[in-house]
This record gives structure tokens, sequence and C-alpha cells, in this order.
């Protein structure tokens, strides 16, 4: 199996930010939105209140709130309001010119809050939280977890999607190709911030399906709510307890 190797911190935050920005997630993006929205109840499983872990360039809560209004529904839905947080300031500024552009300023507010912090966020305050492709960012992805249930509301919905680890560095480049259009066989070795050296690294920072269901199990989380959901992706779909 091939071990887990966390990504380098970047020299230039700014230009990190800068190159995820760049990338062509829209359909990764638009994908992770509209697994939220589906749910086999009349009245869609999200909201009101949407606490989005690691939201970067609010690209994801934008989303969110646009397919959301677009919702057929016999009656009014809630309005729906999102809390992006993250802990990097170069992403927090490229977001709120995001969100300005897209006319969400007053619909999705944004907190610099670290997410190895387990009590970084007040407790049961989200109907609704998510994260997508974050965790493997993070050493100790288990504190990210820890914080989302305790943010999150008895009866509220946990929705994490990421990236599973290879189990050999033949299958992270076969990845990397078939996503980025990058030969694994180049002699050329990658720019650092190039998508197909970005996505090499996180494929190499994620976690295997095992460990991501064994960091769960901490929470009293079935195993079962964590699935594969792509070639390259596992998804954690999960409601909490009510009170009894």
């Amino acid at each position: 199996m091939l071990p887990r190797v966390c990504e380098p911190t970047p020299d230039d935050p700014q230009a990190d930010a800068d190159a995820y920005l760049a990338m062509d997630n829209d359909a990764v993006n638009r994908q992770f939105v509209a697994d939220l929205l589906a749910s086999p109840n009349e009245a869609p499983a999200v909201g009101p209140l949407v606490i989005d872990l690691g939201c970067g360039p609010a690209l994801i809560p934008i989303r969110l709130c646009e397919m959301y209004d677009q919702l057929p529904s016999a009656k009014p839905l809630p309005y729906l309001h999102v809390m992006g947080i993250d802990c990097c300031v170069e992403m927090l500024d490229l977001a709120r010119f995001e969100l300005e552009m897209a006319g969400r300023v007053d619909q999705i507010e944004l907190q610099q809050i670290d997410l190895s912090d387990p009590e970084g966020l007040h407790t049961e305050i989200a109907d609704t939280i998510i994260c997508n492709t974050v965790l493997h960012h993070l050493e100790t992805p288990a504190n990210a977890i820890d914080l989302a249930i305790r943010a999150l509301k008895p009866g509220g919905r946990l929705f994490v999607r990421d990236l599973v680890r290879p189990a050999t560095p033949e299958d992270v480049e076969e990845l990397v190709a078939k996503h980025t259009g990058q030969d694994p066989t180049a002699a050329v070795p990658d720019a650092p911030l190039s998508p197909a050296q970005l996505l090499r690294q996180s494929l190499r920072a994620a976690l295997t399906l095992d460990e991501i269901r064994e960091t769960v199990s901490q929470f009293d989380i079935p195993s079962h709510c964590v699935e594969m959901t792509s070639d390259r992706h596992w998804t954690l779909d999960w409601q909490k307890p009510k009170d009894e």
C-alpha cells in the first residue's frame, strides 16, 4: 500500500490560491452539489443554514445557492444561508471577489477558521455541513470531522467528499493522466503548481477508504455511510442522531 505523504506547505500562498482558482473544477463542483441536493424525500435534505468547511474561493457555496434556487418545489423553499470557512486569507480574498461577481454577498458569509481546531465553531449551529476535497490537505483529518459533528445540530446532515489514495504509484499516475491529460511517461517534471502535480500530491496525501472509515468510526459513524462514488473519490453522507 502506498504510504500517505502530506502535502508540502505552500511557499507562496497567493500563487497557490490563484492556481487552485484557475483549475477547471466546475464539473466536479456541480456533481458535488447535485449529489448533495438529491433526496428521496419531497424536501431537499439541505439547509437552511449550511457550513462549508474549507470553502476556498467559495465556488461550491455559489453553485449550491444557484442550484438550490432552481429546485422544483410545490411550496416555497426556505431561504438558504451559507457560511464558508477557510484558514487561508488568500483564499478568502478570492472568495470575496467571487461572491461580489455572483451577487451572493448577502447570502454567503465568510469566516477565517482553522479546521484543525475541533472547537473552532459554536456547537449545534448548522443544519447541513459540507466539505469537498479538503480533508487530504490536513495532517489530522479527524479534527475536521470532530469540528463538523460538534457544529451540527441534532438531526443535521454531514456530507463530505474527498480523494482516495491509490494503492500504487502507477495507479496515481494513471489517474493523473486520465484527469489532467498529463503523460505519465513525460521526461520533463511538472511545474510545482501545475494541475498534474497538484493532483499527484493530493492523491498521495489522501486517505484510503479503510482509513476514512476507521477515522469516522471514532465518532460512531457507521462504515456504510462512507462509499466510493467515483474512480478517485469517497463520499460520507450521514445524519447526526436526534436528541432523545
